[in-house]
């Protein structure tokens, strides 16, 4: 969820002629009876698709190029007021106060009656969305976004911690097609710059009839099916631009589910969604996040087309145990603000490809006096001074002490594997301290890697480079060239991960290393979209390598396993292979990223080559395996996963590439890894594998109409899996310790989640596990994880 916070994206308004040529229009809306500023006041200048907002404070800019106009400045629930201007100066002011005109109707509350008039508008509202979205062929828009997050730690009072902002260009096109772009974004000095990524996206569509929110496929309340999930109540009649506006109460019919409560406002003849303010049930939750509000303002354009001009969205966060350098108490609110609409004009050709949003190579540049010109809602005064004061005290030297802590705060990661660049341990190397960099922006498309440190127990110099040189951005192909000279690990089924702590503290390493030297070069490009095709050729000196050290916090030495031997020797070898994944992809300044995605679907397939008759080598084989990792939801029952493999070989495969399936950490729960082989590895030159997981999250309990278990916060998950693992027509077998699995070893369990939420966002949770093959490794195995 914190990823959807951090996933805004917008822009600034295509330029509208030389910058001599444009006035700036500025103000302040308030009420005519109060005197008060009115927040979110829709401005419109007639016969254009320009739009902009007042801010929190009441304050709104325009810029216009000279020239005579009208505009109309409209809210839910005031009179409208047009005022034609004629703009000549380099900056004109223009405060407006509008009148309020509400109309209330008695509220009505009638569950069983078909004909109720709430039940009656909703349905009209939700043919009215069909309609509009199949007249509409394509569109585009530019809009700005900022996120802010306040420190709350102090009851009394309230300090902004952050600010980001981004302005962006976006294009729709029917049926499914998105794309925006990043043309600049800034943040407060606290955090560096480009380091925060906001986008607009799609997730939090209204046209839409199920809402992706994180994990949840939340019924949209104008979805086809909306009435089976909502109950809707005619509240009260209100004005806009001189129209009737109904006011709808949107009530979920079961709470427990994951569905949104709050109102809407649908325009009166025409059936147009005009706002949508709700919050969500029960049914939703997120570990540590609380309070959730989402709203959408939507605008007439060209007399036809009701299109949102403002996304809002604001929560609360509790961090239960402190994390470093963040409050322990924080809230947010992140609020866009979308203009210049442009109806079916055709959007150029190439514009929709694998990457659904761009970072611009200039982003990041442009100064202040530029993004004052292009920003079209400005900031309050609050958000103003807060920039002031945390860009003041950011360029402060930082003192020794801070230094420090930051260092302190840093350590737990190095341990854990997130610098393992920097610091890592294993039987083998011991413990390994290094230097690294990357230099991406010195060349266009070119990007160096470099590492460099000892391993101190192995006693080895360890050195490596990594260059990659991109030639078509949008193809996604390159050259790139890999080195080096030091300790590597042998390949393995499931997901590895980084054993450091685990081997520090109890000598739990289930893996196996080598000594390598030598290169790497390949050639990849894009196929087809969402796909690859890799070709790469390998040449190493290959050694076994001893282990090196026993060394371990708390483990008494019965944890600690020999590194078994390897074929030494010269290998060369060629590899081909070709990926499919159906996650979205960013572009960050030249930086393909891969974007997180509740559902999707990743096959891998790969051919490896080794023959002594066309290269010299040692080796002599042929390795090729396909590869599934998918997530999908399971109606209304979760989420499952499944990851599977199956490798097969011809040839002598030395153990180096042999297919080994690995115990894992014993400690710790591994999704796509087996539970139960307590300390023993399966390999083979054939394997086949697969491994389930599905979270119910608390349906089974939320269901059960058991007074007892239905509030139970606890999260259900279940997982099981398979292997099979031989060498089949071997002749070489280094180690004779080498487990193999001819018969399939299989296991089950379940786990339950969300035990320790006074943790957060440190959320423990339990899984339990039982073999059902007759191997001698564990029966029966417990372990936990930790979910954030």
């Amino acid at each position: 969820m914190l990823s959807m916070f951090l996933l805004l994206i917008l822009a600034a308004n295509p330029g509208q002629g030389m910058a001599n040529d444009l006035v700036t229009l500025r103000g302040m809306t308030s009420s005519q009876e109060t005197g008060e500023p009115i927040s979110r006041v829709t401005i419109r200048v007639e016969g254009t698709g320009i739009s902009t907002l007042s801010n929190d404070d009441g304050d709104y800019r325009l810029r216009l190029l000279r020239g005579e106009y009208a505009i109309r400045f409209s809210h839910v629930g005031y009179y409208s007021e047009t005022v034609t201007l004629n703009l000549q100066d380099s900056v004109s002011v223009r405060h407006v106060k509008l009148r309020p005109a509400v109309h209330m109707i008695e509220g009505m509350k009638v569950y069983n009656r078909a004909y109720d008039p709430a039940q009656a508008i909703i349905a009209e509202a939700i043919r009215r969305k069909r309609d509009i979205l199949e007249q509409l062929h394509d569109y585009s828009f530019d809009a700005h976004t900022r996120l802010v997050v306040n420190d709350e730690t102090d009851a009394d009072s309230s300090t902004v911690f952050m600010i980001a902002e981004s302005q962006i260009t976006a294009y729709w096109e029917r049926p499914d097609k998105f794309k925006e772009i990043i043309t600049a974004r800034r943040q407060t000095a606290n955090f560096e710059a480009g380091s925060v990524i906001l986008g607009i996206g799609e997730s939090l569509n209204f046209n839409r009839n199920r809402i992706e929110l994180g994990e949840y496929a939340i019924v949209s309340p104008t979805a086809r099916d909306a009435m089976n999930h909502y109950n809707y109540y005619l509240l009260d009649t209100l004005m806009l631009d001189g129209r009737m506006i109904f006011r709808l109460e949107i009530e979920p019919k079961n709470p427990k589910e994951p569905l949104f409560v709050g109102f809407v406002h649908i325009a009166d003849s025409t059936f147009d969604v005009v706002e949508v303010d709700v919050g969500v049930t029960e049914g939703v939750s997120f570990p540590f996040i609380s309070d959730l509000k989402y709203s959408q303002q939507y605008a007439e354009f060209e007399d036809e087309f009701w299109m949102p001009i403002e996304i809002r969205y604001s929560g609360s966060v509790d961090l239960k145990v402190p994390v470093p350098m963040l409050p322990t108490r924080l809230s947010f609110y992140a609020v866009t603000s979308l203009y210049s609409y442009d109806f079916d004009k055709g959007v150029k050709k190439g514009t929709f490809d694998d990457f659904v949003f761009e970072v611009a190579e200039d982003a990041d540049d442009v100064d202040s006096a530029t993004w004052a010109e292009r920003q079209k809602v400005p900031l309050t005064q609050r958000e103003l001074d807060a920039y002031r004061r945390i860009d003041s005290v950011e360029n402060q030297p930082e003192p020794l002490g801070k230094k420090i802590l930051t260092g302190l705060a840093l350590a737990p990661l190095l341990a854990t594997g997130v610098g393992e660049r920097f610091f890592h341990f294993n039987r083998v190397e011991g413990a390994y301290v290094g230097v690294a960099a990357s230099l991406r922006r010195l060349v266009p498309r070119f990007q160096f890697d470099w590492r460099s440190g000892y391993a101190i127990d192995g006693a080895y110099w360890q050195h490596g480079f990594t260059t990659r040189y991109r030639f078509h951005d949008r193809r996604r192909q390159n050259v790139s060239l890999e080195y080096h000279d030091g300790i590597v690990r042998r390949p393995t089924i499931t997901p590895s991960f980084e054993p450091t702590f685990l081997a520090l503290t109890y000598g739990f390493d289930p893996y196996d290393y080598y000594l390598e030297k030598g290169f790497t070069a390949s050639l990849s490009s894009k196929l087809i979209k969402k796909s690859m095709l890799r070709i790469s050729y390998s040449d190493y000196l290959q050694y076994s390598a001893p282990v090196a050290t026993d060394y371990n916090f708390l483990g008494d030495g019965e944890n600690l396993r020999d590194n078994p031997a390897i074929v030494d020797g010269k290998y060369r070898s060629v590899t081909v292979q070709l990926s499919y994944d159906s996650r979205p992809l960013g572009m960050n300044k030249g930086r393909t990223l891969v974007m997180s995605a509740e559902r999707y679907l990743r096959l891998n397939f790969s051919l490896e080559y080794a023959d002594p008759d066309l290269l010299r080598n040692d080796h002599d084989f042929r390795r090729y395996w396909v590869r599934l990792r998918a997530r999908f939801r399971l109606g209304s029952l979760g989420f499952s996963s499944i990851f599977a493999h199956a490798g097969s070989s011809d040839g002598e495969l030395p153990p180096q590439r042999q297919y080994t399936v690995d115990y894992g950490s014993d400690v710790w729960y591994r999704s796509n890894g087996l539970n139960t082989l307590n300390g023993h590895n399966f390999s083979g030159n054939r394997a086949t594998f697969i491994y389930i997981d599905h979270d119910f999250d608390k349906l089974p309990f939320e269901r059960s109409g058991l007074p007892l278990l239905e509030n139970i916060p606890f999260r259900l998950s279940v997982h099981g899996g398979l292997f099979w693992t031989e060498w089949r027509n071997q002749s070489v077998l280094v180690d004779d310790t080498i487990r193999e699995a001819r018969t399939a070893y299989s296991e089950i369990g379940f786990g339950l989640a969300n035990l320790t939420p006074f943790l957060g966002p440190f959320n423990m949770a339990l899984h339990f596990t039982w073999q059902l093959s007759s191997y001698d490794t564990s029966r029966f195995h417990m372990n936990w994880s930790i979910q954030l």
